[in-house]
């Protein structure tokens, strides 16, 4: 009788829970780990993920902002940008205003960087007066380049009739062969602190023994900087070089608040470009197409960022 009261007991018990961090595989760290990335992981497909795929998806359609219906149409708004002479001229704009940009205010701010490391008196000063342009709002720096580049009450104008450099005063936002060099300056004032402050925080980390080594080995200062300063910052270099280039590619407020792309189109570039197709005209679907060509350059560039990034971590 007990034997047989024992058999069902055996029969009747429930099985043995498996613990899940054995059932996938994983270590219970790292089953932890996973599991607080889920709220993060959500939040990126819903603030990115989602809006990527919706404008993807706005792209082969022919959506008119106010209408409700979307009608498939395929490469339709492709096609009609790639023969559209207005899109090629801004691509040719972009990379202009991108490149001579980018490439100045790299030179501009290794300059003040290496200026900034040295010795000088009220340095801290110097340093938080060269970041002024970086802080500064982007509204109030336009208004204020604005007024220095206006024809009739500009300074610009009124020091050069003063010394005698022109006789007429210049519409600096007005001319064709103007208008890009202009919005190009507003950039490099506004985006070479960027580079300064950060080439200076690569400064401080090389080591002043190798300076000393250098000047007792009668290196003089620009080889002093090409041998031991330019090789120390230039990871650093390329990673704050490749975060300004995909900014200045997206860089609409400069633009739109100076010449909103003009004087006939001399400064449209692919961000102007797509808020005139798409809020202007209505053309949401065209307007989002344009941006969508521009996505696999800076899909691009955040590759070798990320990589970048990723190998300077694991050197240090």
């Amino acid at each position: 009788m007990s034997r047989t009261l024992s058999a069902r007991m055996e029969t009747t018990a429930p099985p043995q829970r498996i613990p899940l961090e054995k059932r996938l595989g994983l270590p219970r760290d790292a089953l932890l780990g996973y599991a607080m990335l889920v709220p993060g992981l959500a939040l990126i497909l819903i603030l990115v993920g989602y809006p990527f795929t919706n404008s993807i998806w706005l792209s082969f359609h022919r959506k008119l902002i106010g209408v409700p219906d979307a009608s498939f149409i395929g490469l339709q708004n492709y096609l009609d940008l790639f023969t559209d002479e207005a899109y090629w001229t801004a691509v040719r704009n972009v990379f202009v205003f991108t490149g001579v940009s980018v490439a100045i205010k790299l030179v501009l701010g290794t300059l003040v960087s290496v200026i900034l490391n040295e010795r000088l008196p009220m340095r801290g000063l110097l340093r938080s007066f060269v970041l002024l342009p970086w802080a500064m709002p982007t509204l109030v720096t336009v208004l204020t380049w604005r007024w220095m580049y206006n024809d009739l009450f500009g300074v610009f104008n009124y020091l050069m009739l003063q010394a005698g450099l022109i006789n007429t005063p210049l519409a600096w936002l007005g001319t064709r062969d103007l208008a890009m060099p202009a919005v190009i300056i507003v950039n490099i004032w506004r985006g070479f602190p960027f580079f300064a402050i950060s080439l200076l925080a690569g400064l401080q980390s090389v080591p002043s023994e190798l300076y000393d080594a250098g000047k007792v080995d009668g290196a003089g200062v620009l080889n002093r900087f090409r041998h031991i300063t330019l090789p120390s910052i230039l990871p650093v270099m390329a990673v704050v070089t490749l975060l300004s280039t995909i900014w200045t590619f997206n860089d609409f407020a400069i633009i739109w608040l100076l010449t909103q792309g003009g004087p006939s189109g001399a400064t449209e570039v692919l961000s102007t470009l797509t808020y005139r197709i798409a809020i202007g005209g209505t053309e949401l679907g065209k307007g989002v197409a344009v941006s969508v060509t521009l996505m696999p350059l800076l899909l691009l560039l955040i590759i070798l960022l990320t990589r970048m990034t990723t190998a300077r971590e694991e050197r240090l």
